[in-house]
């Protein structure tokens, strides 16, 4: 493959279209997604036979409309019932080093089989999965095309069409890029201004870098970061509550993980409130102010390990709210 370089070297800028290229991390160019593969993860991805009860499927916590998220605080699991954390979006999921709020899965197909294995979300079986595709005859021709060359239908080929399906969500057509491609007229002098102040006073771009806005460090986006935030229970700051997720903690055992979240993207934030992992805050408005207040050490919580600076960054409301303007100039067109 190419060495898991996420930025293509042929291409004249970062704000290209496909300037950034989702198969990079695939182990294997066996792997890569062609249209059938895609089809296929499609189609998978909306059938809840891929559940354990046959009422759930991945388009149940990750809907287009809202930008591949549920907009619920948290999200509903197995049995109608809520899980911990919150939905986040899938798309430009692809564009990342490891996946989940606690970077837990290093590859999309890895994340695949884990929701459906796990006894909260879809409590489903990979096995039983690839059964379905042998014996249904539509899947059966489906998966012929998608895969022409294998004579038996094994789960890890499931797990790759679901993720060649997520792959193909990295659309870069919102109004940003446009505006970085040469239309200087389709953003507005306030989301101007305010992509300024994100890169600038707020202090946004130092995590969510520039073009992708999630964790991926550049300049070679070889690495996905996580940030101890001290993420409260809900919007109160002048009675806060620390939120006890141990986030990367629960794997990582060490004392700088402990309550570490994946620094997400903020591509189509505007459609994917509630935000945090834990889903406390219902508005960008909310968000800009937990970060105006310098996080949870800011607010005087004991976060001893927070990495995000605890000092008040007196940001004006015109500041924020030029802000949250730009950040919904990253709302991508239909496609």
């Amino acid at each position: 493959m190419n060495g898991r370089k996420l930025l293509n070297g042929n291409v004249a800028t970062i704000f290209d279209k496909n300037a950034f290229n989702p198969e990079a991390l695939l182990p294997d160019s066996k792997f890569n997604a062609t249209a059938d593969r895609v089809a296929l993860g499609r189609t998978l991805f909306y059938d809840s036979r891929i559940s354990g009860n046959g009422k759930t499927n991945c388009g149940s916590c990750h809907q287009p409309g809202k930008a591949y998220a549920d907009g619920l605080k948290t999200s509903k699991g197995f049995d109608n019932k809520f899980v911990d954390r919150n939905a986040p979006s899938i798309m430009y999921a692809s564009l990342q080093q490891a996946l989940f709020y606690d970077l837990r899965a290093p590859s999309l197909e890895d994340q695949a089989a884990d929701v459906i294995h796990n006894k909260l979300e879809m409590h489903g079986s990979m096995d039983d999965v690839a059964k379905l595709v042998a014996t249904d005859e539509s899947y059966k021709r489906d998966f012929k095309k998608a895969y022409p060359e294998l004579d038996s239908i094994s789960p890890v080929y499931i797990q790759n069409a679901l993720a060649s399906f997520v792959r193909s969500l990295n659309p870069f057509n919102s109004p940003f890029d446009k505006y970085m491609r040469g239309d200087k007229k389709v953003l507005t002098d306030d989301q101007v201004k305010g992509f300024n102040v994100f890169m600038g006073k707020a202090k946004c771009g130092t995590c969510h870098f520039v073009p992708l806005f999630n964790g991926t460090v550049p300049p070679d986006f070889q690495r996905t970061e996580s940030e101890v935030l001290g993420v409260t229970v809900h919007a109160d700051w002048k009675n806060p509550v620390l939120d006890k997720d141990p986030g990367r903690g629960v794997h990582d055992q060490f004392p700088q993980w402990k309550n570490a979240f994946k620094t997400s993207s903020v591509r189509n934030i505007a459609k994917t409130a509630p935000y945090m992992h834990n889903g406390a805050f219902a508005t960008m408005q909310e968000v800009m102010e937990f970060y105006n207040e310098g996080g949870g050490a800011g607010l005087g919580l004991d976060v001893p390990n927070q990495t995000l600076a605890a000092e008040k960054l007196n940001l004006t409301a015109i500041e924020i709210t030029q802000v949250i303007s730009f950040m919904e100039a990253l709302t991508d067109a239909p496609e």
